[in-house]
């Protein structure tokens, strides 16, 4: 028999008790001495009417309690949808990922590309003469290209790739900046070939290179000139695309916008942040823990003194400690020393852990990476053009 209908037949069941109940008191009440047969009818009802009514309330809970079969089903299915959408969440997440890291790479590949025309094109005008070569800041066109910095990423990176080849003298970014200092064309900044070629004549260089990263959508365009600083004419111009993921991620990572000073300044407020910023994980994670390690200890130290402290102090007032003899019981000099004993050990923590801080900081200064590092990097691995094709030389 169905729930549905159980429920059904005990509410009947439970009115008709209702119903007659009344009738029965009515006429037994008068009779209960006289009549049995009365009596128990009477009492039957009674006992059938609660029991009734108990069972309707407990299968009225019981549904309330428990769901039924679709709901179970409901729920089962929407635990699947929800388990399906955090997969395919995760997947989506991952897929992005590697988008982004497959885009930083074909820029970096793209801005490789342009140092090597850049250099075979100067090969083909200068003769195969070494040629002097400032590279501009790339003015930003953007509110993004503006607060991440990409026109002096692309600068940075073109200088790393560029300084690779043989038959190209870089000038150093310092005196392109005093120059425009001198100049006040720091903020402003310089896109049009008579200033570069002004500018260009100052450091004695015999091209600059200039251009600039337009915000289109999402991404940017990168367009690249080389001028000539005798005849102020453009000699090779070269532009290409990048997804604007790829080149913040590429930014982030990049040595050309870090400092030593930056990640000196990091470890200095937090030790092990610095190694981090120099993409020295390890080295940050090992800082941070023994940091915390010496400082918690000396923490510990410090509670346990004090503890010590109060208690001696407790026993102290409850010994007698005449002044003339000035003897305390053993207990109370024992108390006494281990309070200082904590604090000794305590002292020794926070001296070791401000050791560590200090050293920490030098290790980010000295081990840390910025643009001038990767350049002296590159500038190991010089690439000669000749008619011949390119040949790879490696100084140690």
């Amino acid at each position: 028999m169905s729930r549905p209908l159980k429920r059904q037949i005990i509410s009947i069941l439970c009115s008709i008790s209702l119903d007659y109940l009344p009738f029965y008191c009515n006429i037994s009440l008068p009779l209960i001495d006289g009549g049995d047969m009365k009596k128990r009818t009477t009492l039957f009802l009674i006992v059938f009417f609660l029991f009734s009514c108990f069972v309707v309330s407990a299968e009225e809970n019981k549904l309330k309690t428990q769901p039924s079969a679709q709901s179970k089903d409901v729920k089962s299915a929407d635990k699947k949808v929800e388990q399906v959408s955090k997969v395919n969440e995760t997947a989506k997440v991952e897929k992005e990922k590697r988008n982004v890291d497959a885009d930083k790479k074909e820029i970096q590949i793209k801005l490789k590309s342009v140092a090597k025309n850049i250099s075979k094109d100067l090969e083909r005008v200068k003769g195969g003469a070494i040629v002097r070569v400032v590279v501009s800041s790339f003015s930003n066109n953007g509110e993004i290209a503006k607060k991440k910095e990409i026109g002096t990423l692309v600068m940075g990176e073109l200088m790393i790739n560029l300084s690779k080849f043989n038959n190209i003298e870089l000038i150093e970014r310092e005196k392109l900046a005093k120059v425009l200092d001198e100049m006040r064309l720091v903020q402003l900044g310089f896109a049009d070939e008579k200033t570069a070629a002004q500018v260009g004549k100052m450091l004695q260089a015999q091209v600059v290179v200039v251009g600039e990263v337009n915000e289109a959508a999402d991404k940017f365009v990168i367009n690249a000139r080389v001028v000539d600083v005798e005849s102020a004419k453009v000699l090779y111009q070269e532009g290409f695309n990048s997804p604007i993921e790829g080149m913040i991620a590429l930014s982030s990572e990049s040595l050309v916008l870090r400092s030593k000073w930056d990640a000196t300044y990091r470890s200095l407020i937090l030790p092990g942040w610095g190694q981090f910023y120099n993409g020295d994980k390890i080295k940050g994670a090992a800082f941070t823990i023994v940091e915390v390690g010496l400082f918690g200890t000396a923490v510990t130290m410090h509670l346990l003194g004090a503890n010590k402290e109060d208690e001696y102090k407790n026993k102290y007032k409850n010994t007698e400690c005449t002044e003339d003899a000035k003897k305390c019981s053993e207990e109370v000099t024992a108390l006494k020393q281990d309070g200082e004993n904590y604090y000794k050990l305590r002292n020794y923590f926070i001296y070791g852990g401000a050791a560590v801080w200090v050293l920490n900081v030098l290790d980010a200064y000295l081990s840390g990476k910025d643009f001038n590092s990767a350049l002296k990097m590159s500038q190991n691995e010089r690439l000669w053009i000749s008619s011949d094709g390119l040949r790879l030389s490696i100084r140690f």
